[in-house]
């Protein structure tokens, strides 16, 4: 048996043809680069919020609460219940109060996304002009 002993030779030099034409371009991207962008697209990736359905339920129902008020005040003559009034004021305060704090969530949720949109193509316009 002989000892053979093997060199291994390693080029660091790399090299990178761009096509000629300008729509063909391709720019060489680092691959923790790539990740990165990648996670800050998959977080922005989220479903709708329900924030959107409720508020304006909310909001329906304070209107409908307004309506059934008007009602009770504007027909005297009719004997309604002892519990309607107070019944339809606390649905009026409550579904606005509701309805106003969801409205100002789902303002947050959204403003929060466009910043992560931002914040990729930030991150997508340095890597580019790395390449430039």
């Amino acid at each position: 048996m002989t000892d053979e002993t093997s060199t291994i030779t390693v080029k660091t030099d790399q090299a990178i043809s761009l096509p000629v034409s300008r729509e063909e371009r391709r720019i060489a991207i680092r691959y923790l680069d790539w990740k990165r962008c990648k996670k800050r697209l998959v977080k922005i990736r989220q479903p709708i919020s329900r924030l959107q359905l409720t508020f304006p339920f909310c909001f329906g129902l304070s209107v409908s609460s307004v309506f059934a008020l008007a009602t009770l005040y504007l027909i005297p003559e009719v004997k309604f219940p002892a519990w309607s009034f107070p019944f339809y004021w606390l649905l009026l305060v409550f579904s606005l109060a509701v309805g106003i704090c969801f409205l100002y969530l789902d303002y947050k949720i959204r403003k929060d996304k466009e910043s992560d949109i931002d914040e990729v193509i930030e991150d997508m316009e340095s890597i580019e002009k790395s390449f430039t």
